[in-house]
């Protein structure tokens, strides 16, 4: 896996919690190698993410551009253009509070439980995070990229309605 330089909006899990990157760049880079890591990580938004990107124009394949894990904590970090291109995050699917009543503006989620790791670039929105780990507010904003290790466990209050892309490992 190409090490980034920078870091990323990370959950405080890293190595102790069990997190292993991808040795790779791309964590599905066929039908057989989707079918092994379904397998091994089980959970369905996982297991469904690298059709989701295909349909969305992303090639799994093309071992140029495209998701990757850009750290093991939790983060939060301002994206740059040349970030966006080389994640190629405008074929990540999309996500959006607007349809999901739990995670409408001014309502808190506590102690959610990250099943799965995710890389998160907000496109509209505003969500304030509280790690469990800290009790400290963070705020996520247009702009930024959020990485959220498996196994994070934090309070969400939804400030504004939410669109964001998203990659699951």
């Amino acid at each position: 896996m190409k090490t980034a330089t920078f870091t990323a909006l990370s959950l405080l899990v890293g190595v102790s919690n069990g997190f292993t990157p991808p040795t790779s760049r791309h964590q599905y880079s066929s039908s057989t190698t989707t079918a092994k890591y379904a397998a091994e990580e089980g959970h369905p938004a996982v297991i469904g993410w690298p059709e989701k990107y295909s349909e969305g124009g992303g090639s799994i394949d093309d071992g140029t551009t495209g998701p990757e894990i850009l750290s093991t904590e939790f983060q939060i970090q301002n994206a740059s253009s040349s970030q966006l291109q080389q994640l190629d995050v405008e074929n990540w699917p999309t996500w959006t509070t607007s349809d999901k009543p739990k995670w409408g503006v001014g309502n808190q989620v506590v102690d959610k439980e990250m099943p799965y790791g995710e890389l998160s670039y907000v496109l509209s929105g505003k969500l304030e995070i509280i790690p469990q780990s800290t009790g400290v507010p963070e705020i996520v904003n247009v702009g930024d990229f959020v990485t959220f290790p498996k196994g994070f466990v934090a309070s969400w209050k939804v400030l504004e309605e939410l669109t964001w892309h998203y990659y699951l490992y």
